[in-house]
């Protein structure tokens, strides 16, 4: 899960129709390697494939008409952030997916920006479906304030992108605001997902690390400094390299209760530092998947899930 995606070179622009055509929804264009995509009129029925895509979507009030749920399919269930929003939106199962997303009838799709590379056969033949816009940027994770940007401008309504944006930096600087210790502090972001192995994130400008770089935050220097090293944003760590998991907190989960109670008796953990102060944010494999994927709708209820930690960490 914290491998990353793979990152697909690709420049966006929306251009706006004249004042005229706007009211009755005229074309919009987007540019991509794999050509333009325009999307005729105010979409109505839209596919969303992947978290950061349905979550942007549903700050909106869009509901999409199926949907391809990363996090449900990790984890069996909904991220806790959208709750019960999607409501009697199809569920679309990955072993089927271009019939299914057919079968929705979309007047668009919208996929994660690795679909092109990593399904290569799915994706040429979803978009003759519908337009299909494959991911904003280019990053490994779309910053989640250029897919509120755009899905403004898809569904015309740049006033509530403008809205959505300000409300999700209103809440983190509030946060900042009320611990202002957090600035410089150094933090570790890890995934144990074998008896053996854990997966951290080390690229200061990794999608990842969007929340703690706006708190002022930084990596664990051993880790930055193997990321200097190897130029490896993600990688594994075996399990006698916990020391360089140092920092003021620490960001963990694993794959199994059974593989998080091996990683608390792993030498060298009890003294890390965040362990020592209690600033260890035990999350579930969804947070740290909202983490990984920022959205709208996951940064206020991660900011609340990482504040006990985070606390602990400036006392």
């Amino acid at each position: 899960m914290l491998a990353g995606v793979l990152a697909l070179v690709l420049t966006v622009s929306a251009c706006s129709p004249p004042a005229e055509e706007e009211s009755v929804g005229g074309p919009i264009q987007v540019n991509t390697p794999q050509g333009a995509v325009t999307v005729n009129g105010k979409p109505q029925r839209i596919v969303t494939l992947g978290a950061q895509w349905i979550d942007t979507a549903l700050a909106f009030g869009v509901k999409p008409v199926a949907y391809l749920d990363n996090i449900q399919i990790l984890t069996g269930s909904p991220s806790p952030w959208t709750a019960d929003q999607l409501g009697d939106s199809t569920a679309l199962n990955p072993e089927n997916l271009v019939a299914e997303i057919a079968k929705a009838d979309p007047d668009l799709i919208l996929a994660e920006g690795y679909m092109p590379t990593s399904q290569p056969e799915n994706f040429k033949k979803i978009r003759e479906i519908a337009p299909t816009i494959p991911g904003v940027t280019g990053k490994q994770v779309d910053p989640w304030q250029d897919l509120v940007k755009l899905m403004g401008t898809l569904l015309r309504d740049d006033a509530k992108a403008k809205e959505i944006t300000d409300s999700v930096n209103g809440d983190i600087a509030e946060f900042k605001k009320a611990l202002p210790g957090l600035a410089g502090k150094t933090y570790a972001m890890a995934y144990m997902y074998s008896a053996d192995q854990i997966q951290v994130m080390a690229d200061p400008n990794d999608g990842a690390a969007y929340l703690f770089n706006e708190l002022g935050m930084k990596i664990a220097p051993k880790l930055l400094a193997q990321f200097q090293k190897s130029k490896n944003p993600r990688f594994p760590i075996s399990t006698e390299n916990i020391p360089m998991l140092d920092a003021d907190v620490l960001i963990v989960t694993a794959n199994t209760p059974a593989l998080k109670k091996s990683l608390e008796k792993l030498p060298g953990y009890a003294t890390l530092r965040s362990v020592e102060n209690g600033a260890v944010a035990n999350l579930s494999l969804a947070d740290i998947s909202g983490l990984n994927q920022p959205t709208p709708l996951a940064i206020p209820y991660l900011l609340d899930t990482l504040k006990p930690a985070f606390e602990k960490a400036t006392e």
